[in-house]
């Protein structure tokens, strides 16, 4: 196919998409409404204390939703040639466990609290990334998450970055696979900005979770509570 050709077709998607929002569109909506309808109650428990938390939270689901239509148009396409792009890349909202207003192990010292180097595990990942090493990249964010579940009370924003990260560099390969046997243009490019676009997301998913470690500590599950568990695919 060619270039121009893929290019009307995702100019025609358009019609077929501007009154129904996409999955990463319909996602990063759900995330938002779930967290705006939390916020005031972990307010109340925690005095205040986690306004910041929420705010931080909110605003960068806010962010992604100004530019997940964009993607999502890309990805339509793909959907009528049956490639569930940015759909399987994304576990469904109602996979959020219950809201519990106490953690049932109870406080701990916020001592147990150890921020991952961010930094590192960016400059990793972009290496990766950059290579298109995307089951080596998969690997080595699943080598990560190992390591934050040996305490699962804390760092839960970056652990969930890390899961989609992992989830959509394994499912990449699979998906152009999908469209070479359709005969269709190569959806790599997606995935990898989508991919990138996680990695960049990891800064401000560790500033999330250095607020809300104090609250962790007190037993205070936000956060941990408010995302699904993203499995390898």
């Amino acid at each position: 196919m060619s270039f121009l050709r893929w290019a009307l077709s995702i100019f025609i998607s358009v019609v077929a998409v501007k009154s129904q929002a996409g999955c990463l569109a319909q996602h990063i909506y759900e995330a938002m409404e779930l967290n705006k309808k939390r916020a005031p109650v972990y307010e109340s428990l925690s005095q205040g204390q986690s306004r910041i938390v929420s705010k931080k939270l909110i605003w960068m689901e806010q962010k992604l939703s100004l530019v997940a239509p964009l993607a999502d148009l890309w990805a339509a396409p793909y959907h009528r040639a049956g490639i569930p792009i940015l759909c399987a890349d994304f576990v469904d909202m109602s996979e959020v466990p219950a809201f519990k207003a106490f953690n049932t192990e109870g406080a701990e010292s916020l001592d147990n609290f150890h921020a991952p180097d961010v930094v590192k595990l960016k400059r990793d990942l972009l290496n990766l990334y950059k290579a298109k090493a995307h089951g080596d990249l998969a690997l080595y964010a699943d080598a990560q998450i190992r390591e934050l579940d040996k305490n699962p009370r804390y760092n839960c924003m970056v652990k969930h970055i890390l899961e989609s990260i992992r989830r959509i560099a394994a499912l990449a390969p699979r998906y152009e696979q999908m469209a070479q046997q359709k005969n269709k243009f190569s959806p790599l490019s997606l995935s990898r900005m989508v991919l990138r676009s996680h990695i960049l997301l990891l800064d401000e998913s560790a500033q999330i979770d250095f607020y809300a470690a104090p609250l962790q500590a007190e037993a205070l599950p936000i956060v941990c509570q408010d995302v699904p568990h993203i499995p390898w695919p």
